[in-house]
């Protein structure tokens, strides 16, 4: 029992380690779900339920991508409920550099970013739409 509580205090310690590795919606990157369960698609905010489970990289995933040079900016996805191409709240966490305000599409995210990259986090989070 002792080796598993160590195994386990060392893969949290690890994970603590790792930028982005926490699953948790309060820190930037975070593969679990968006931080503060917001986002924005198409120019309209959206709310998530943030899931803790990762989903293996097959299949359709939508992107949501983070900013990292932004603190203050919430995520944003290329796709929503509604959309003909949304994937049912499968997401794959893109970082955009370069971004330091909020942007609220994706095209501006593209437009503006200085670099784009895969994160390789995969998860499952469903959205609603706020009015």
């Amino acid at each position: 029992m002792e080796k598993i509580s160590l195994l386990m205090a060392v893969l949290i310690a690890s994970m603590a380690l790792a930028p982005g590795a926490l699953a948790h919606p309060d820190i930037q990157g975070s593969p679990v779900g968006p931080p503060g369960g917001a986002f924005y698609a198409f120019d309209q905010v959206y709310r998530s339920a943030v899931t803790p489970a990762h989903v293996p990289d097959n299949g359709n995933f939508d992107t949501l991508y983070m900013f990292p040079d932004c603190q203050a900016c919430v995520p944003v996805s290329d796709a929503a409920p509604g959309m003909p191409d949304y994937n049912g709240g499968r997401w794959a966490v893109v970082l955009a550099y370069g971004i330091t305000t909020q942007p609220t599409n994706a095209e501006d995210v593209v437009a503006s970013a200085t670099s784009l990259v895969d994160t390789g986090h995969r998860f499952v989070c469903p959205v609603i739409k706020i009015n």
